[in-house]
């Protein structure tokens, strides 16, 4: 099968979605199916075009069997301003559409989502190739965009509503992450069998519970007494992690309990400014290599989940699934009808508290601190939960299945119809 693949994030970025569109590429090409992607420049989690990459409009790469097109677009140092996001978004969808024209013939198009206008490329580049083309979303994009303020309720969301449902009913499928999205989106008239539910991964090969050798701590200053509360990921809107800040701020009494806070995002200028020195309890490290992440997760006593409280069914926090496949307590601050609260709560591995609320924050930490046994069931309860769910070879079979048995059929008419042509 021919499988033209559109997505804004791709290998080499190591976070977010990218590694799930990559690990799916690379997969499927090492089936024996002819593989071909157009994404653009590596730029996140620092929201700037990478060294080595900048400077170039096109890029073709062959990464492990996968034909990479990359094009270049427009890269705000914020994605939060809504004219910035719409620029981010339409620079991409027009210069992958561009780049998509020219890769050939396919049998089916497979679009990973946000941006959502993606998706109109996708729709457009269908009836040019004469193939279907199926959506995944990664996000519910205009109830994204509400939550983190980038839009308002009115005309806008209206219209943003009205274009992603022109393309999830025009798809031959949306592959979704949960069954929140379906159910949301059922809600707003796209028919239930357009659907197909399947989660992404979590790297239960590659992160998996280890004991701690120490090495984690003593190379980022952390004493062996102390009690490490430690967020990994983005930093972002959506995470709004000033709310850890508040908690760290607020707890400084509490003897050796230290908040830390791992990676890279839009806010972390803004973060480090309003930690600086006053608030000793709180330490903000880059985002750590590879091959250190299982014993960054072991040199944790509790792994936190943050978002703002209007972050519901609109998104699925990748982390959550790393922390499950680590094998550690997670305590959550999140909406509670949310769909990150769900998995927690079906799989009895944290503890979750109001979303904004950093006293309940600070409370929930202090009480797991005091229970040793409690950590270790809630730790391994993650781990069971990550295998018997969310193993890549489970999804990667699930994506198998998806190809072959909903596409396969309409995947041979193209080659039907040039045969009857020769």
């Amino acid at each position: 099968m021919r499988i033209l693949v559109i997505g804004i994030n791709y290998a080499p970025e190591k976070t977010s979605v990218g590694p799930f569109t990559t690990g799916l590429c690379e997969h499927l090409a090492a089936q024996g199916h002819r593989v071909t992607v157009v994404t653009a420049f590596p730029y996140y989690p620092e929201w700037r075009v990478w060294d080595g990459y900048r400077g170039s409009l096109y890029r073709r790469e062959i990464i492990n069997g996968v034909i990479v097109h990359r094009v270049a677009h427009y890269v705000p140092a914020k994605a939060s301003r809504l004219i910035e996001r719409l620029a981010y978004d339409f620079t991409f969808t027009i210069s992958a559409f561009l780049a998509a024209l020219f890769t050939g013939r396919c049998d089916v198009i497979y679009c990973s989502c946000p941006p959502p206008t993606v998706g109109l490329a996708a729709c457009v580049l269908g009836k040019i190739k004469r193939a279907p083309y199926v959506i995944k979303l990664t996000d519910l994009a205009s109830d994204a965009a509400l939550a983190t303020g980038i839009l308002k309720e009115g005309f806008l969301v209206c219209m943003a509503r009205a274009a992603e449902g022109f393309m999830y009913r025009k798809s031959r499928t949306v592959v979704c992450l949960c069954q929140g999205f379906i159910d949301k989106l059922t809600a707003r008239g796209v028919p239930p069998e357009k659907f197909q539910l399947i989660p992404d991964w979590s790297d239960t090969e590659r992160i998996r519970p280890v004991e701690s050798d120490g090495t984690f701590r003593r190379a980022n200053g952390f004493s062996r007494e102390q009690f490490l509360v430690l967020h990994s990921g983005n930093m972002g809107k959506k995470q709004n992690l000033m709310n850890v800040v508040s908690a760290a701020e607020g707890s400084q009494n509490e003897k050796d309990l230290a908040w830390v806070l791992v990676g890279q995002g839009e806010d972390l200028p803004a973060l480090k400014s309003a930690a600086g020195d006053r608030v000793p309890g709180l330490s903000i490290l880059p985002l750590q290599p590879t091959e250190v992440m299982s014993q960054m997760y072991a040199g944790a006593d509790v792994l936190l989940l943050n978002q703002i409280a209007a972050m519901g069914d609109a998104v699925i926090p990748c982390k959550l699934l790393t922390y499950m496949a680590a094998g550690r307590p997670i305590v959550a601050a999140v909406n509670e009808n949310s769909e990150a609260a769900r998995i927690i709560r079906r799989a009895n591995c944290g503890v979750i508290v109001p979303a904004e609320d950093h006293e309940a924050l600070t409370a929930a930490v202090i009480s797991l601190r005091k229970d040793v046994e409690l950590r270790r069931v809630l730790g391994a309860n993650a781990r069971i939960h990550a295998e018997l769910h969310f193993t890549k070879a489970r999804v990667l079979q699930a994506y198998d299945e998806f190809f072959l048995n909903i596409l396969c059929a309409v995947s041979l008419s193209p080659a039907l119809e040039e045969a009857m042509e020769r």
